[in-house]
């Protein structure tokens, strides 16, 4: 009854154990929606931040960050620190993200980020 029980639970832990690689795999085949990646990604920013619909430009995606007049600060700093972390399944897609920070009625330098 105890070899019976112990054979059990080890196949118990190896059917989770393939279900969790098997839920890895099928993350990793799942198509890219770059637009949808790049709008969830953003979908956080501070109060009054909004973001125009990601372009396509030379193999690259821009997105123009939009920061309130009332915000005080650096915007291309600010900006620079909104770049997707290594593992975003936006780099699966390009390799290159600018962003284009847009204050006070006027485009500032843009910030490219990269894999």
């Amino acid at each position: 009854m105890k070899t019976t029980m112990t054979i059990a639970a080890s196949i118990v832990a190896a059917l989770l154990t393939n279900g969790a690689a098997a839920q890895d795999t099928e993350e990793e085949w799942r198509p890219v929606d770059i637009r949808q990646e790049i709008r969830s990604h953003f979908a956080r920013l501070p109060y009054g931040w909004w973001i125009r619909e990601p372009e396509m430009h030379l193999n690259t995606y821009e997105v123009e960050v939009n920061i309130p007049d009332w915000w005080r600060g650096n915007p291309t700093s600010a900006v620079n620190n909104l770049c997707p972390e290594r593992q975003s399944r936006i780099w699966k897609v390009t390799s290159i993200l600018t962003l284009r920070p847009f204050y006070q009625k006027r485009p500032w330098p843009e910030v490219d980020c990269r894999r």
